[in-house]
């Protein structure tokens, strides 16, 4: 067992985007003390106790940052250990020679060392293949009112201002053909103007409206991307085909890519439903919105609750057995599951069903404790066992899954593949295993899974409204993502209504294209409305045959007239 911190190999630096609601934030590696980290949001170094508080210092594994407000959605937020520089320890001749005294200072050394690696690596420098060069400034003298170059052999060199050629430079003076609010003295010089001033934020810009989008009337304007949705939607409208489905895959390409915020309504003839921010269809029938994938599914296994079945065990657990099983996944060491294992006995925790029931378990999930991981004493190995038995494990038991985790802090094991049987049994239970002589076995609950057909789902948003009513055609484009081979327009149904989901008119699927580096698919579904009537339009998609699949983005529904 250690009584100092290990430097490990990582990185003193870590970087968040701020969502406008998380407070607080991990920090991967070690801090001797809370002085020695630096919290910036925006580039403004935040002030300890009042902005944020840290937790784990003296932790090898790091802690947290504990904002006293979410930082602002967008908001860029660093986390970095800044030591000061200075010897903390003096080793007197013939003095007592303490481990953790020289550990520590080897300890804050390496930490140094990290800390002035990482900032070398962000600074300019030659690269590791490169022959010797020159990079030594000149002296002052010699640099004066020049530029910075490099000759032909990459070494450092300054270039006379007036050497430059057609380059254009900043005057420092008013130039003589003008003011100093206007024009520069030629093509070579910018104006002192230009040079005194910022440039101008988005805002100084000014925005299209949308007749200036579509009419292309304004060459001074901003385009926003519902601007460029408007000009792109009047400028292909009764157009063929082929382009159309070339506009509509730059724009599926660029909120694929940047995960646009999601826009509802009506905009024109082309409307914008939805990519899926957040969980916002109107009606998702027998689906799921899966948030860190930004999709809704219909996910093939079913969460079996904690309420289901006895639990059985001999892990000693606050508020009783249960609780392991009560949906509760962040407790603390004192209030969770813990056993002594000595001499190669395992613990172990799991459920009986009860009566005539079984179960197929396709998946388990196992949380650690959030304070000590699933070791307490961290000095080993731990192998998570899943075993199934008819009999209560008097002699049917039969190991359906084997996993091992090296590092004791690991937060969750999610076992979803590799479980070798689809038997259902009576008992299931989770074997722990401790590859130490008197170890800790910790959890803070336990999760079980059973294997189900994907069910059969539907979505549809909420209508939007038309500028101009009675469309003949709707044309609409999503991004799907086929989890089981289906066939489109039988196991994937589209329907687009103009009366606000009244009369639904079936459409018909084309394949556009494939979208990113994985298995999503752009789709063109077109229905014929031209028999109904309305102005609200809204589109609904079903599933059939137990077939999964993903609902990405509805990239947006064009009306033709």
């Amino acid at each position: 067992m250690t009584d100092h911190i290990q430097i490990g190999d990582v990185a003193p630096r870590i970087n968040y985007t701020g969502d406008g609601t998380t407070t607080i934030y991990t920090y991967p590696f070690p801090v001797f003390a809370e002085p020695d980290l630096e919290v910036y949001v925006d580039r403004v170094l935040q002030t300890p106790s009042t902005a944020y508080t840290v937790s784990g210092a003296g932790q090898s594994a790091g802690g947290t940052v504990i904002f006293a407000a979410p930082p602002d959605d967008g908001s860029v937020i660093l986390i970095l250990r800044r030591l000061t520089i200075a010897r903390t320890s003096d080793f007197q001749a013939s003095g007592e020679f303490r481990a953790k005294v020289i550990n520590d200072e080897l300890d804050f050394q390496t930490a140094v060392l990290q800390q002035i690696n990482n900032d070398l690596e962000r600074t300019v420098r030659l690269q590791r293949t490169d022959a010797a060069a020159v990079l030594e400034l000149p002296g002052a003298a010699a640099r004066a009112d020049g530029a910075l170059t490099f000759d032909a052999d990459g070494d450092v060199n300054i270039t006379a201002v007036a050497d430059l050629g057609d380059i254009a430079v900043i005057s420092l003076a008013v130039p003589s053909a003008g003011s100093s609010g206007g024009s520069a003295g030629s093509s070579g010089q910018l104006s002192a103007a230009d040079h005194r001033h910022p440039l101008p934020v988005l805002t100084d810009i000014g925005i299209a409206t949308q007749s200036e989008a579509e009419t292309g009337s304004d060459n001074t304007k901003a385009m926003t991307p519902l601007r460029t949705a408007q000009a792109i939607a009047k400028l292909f409208a009764g157009t063929d085909q082929l382009a159309r489905d070339m506009a509509v895959s730059a724009l599926a390409y660029a909120m694929a890519a940047n995960d646009a915020a999601s826009i509802t309504g009506s905009v024109g003839t082309f409307w914008l439903s939805d990519d899926f921010e957040s969980d916002s269809l109107a009606t998702s029938l027998n689906a799921t919105y899966d948030a860190a994938g930004d999709y809704y599914h219909n996910p093939p296994q079913v969460f079996v609750p904690g309420g289901t079945g006895t639990v059985i065990g001999d892990m000693t657990l606050g508020g009783g057995l249960a609780a392991a099983f009560d949906g509760t996944t962040n407790k603390a060491y004192a209030a969770s599951a813990y056993k002594t294992v000595t001499g190669g006995a395992q613990a172990y925790i799991g459920k009986d069903w009860g009566g005539g029931n079984t179960k197929t378990i396709s998946k388990y999930v196992v949380y650690a404790t959030n304070d000590v991981g699933f070791d307490r004493d961290g000095d080993g190995t731990q192998t998570f066992k899943l075993y199934g038995s008819t009999d209560n494990f008097s002699s049917s038991n039969v190991l359906l899954a084997s996993n091992t985790i090296a590092d004791a802090n690991s937060a969750v094991l999610t076992v979803d593949s590799g479980i070798t049987t689809s038997s259902a049994y009576r008992y299931h239970r989770i074997e722990i295993d401790v590859n130490s002589p008197n170890g800790e076995a910790c959890i803070a609950a336990v999760e079980f899974y059973e294997t189900a057909s994907p069910g059969d789902m539907t979505l549809a948003p909420s209508a939007a409204t038309l500028s101009t009513a009675d469309p003949l055609d709707v044309i609409g484009y999503f991004i799907l993502e086929p989890v089981d081979n289906v066939s489109f327009g039988t196991d994937v149904v589209g329907k687009v209504s103009i009366d606000g989901g009244t009369t639904k008119v079936t459409g018909t699927w084309t394949k556009v294209g494939d979208i990113s580096t994985g298995s999503q698919e752009l789709w063109r579904l077109e229905a014929d409305v031209s028999a109904e009537n309305g102005t609200s339009l809204a589109y609904e998609i079903t599933t059939a045959n137990s077939k999964q699949i993903r609902l990405h983005d509805c990239v947006g529904l064009i009306a033709t007239y």
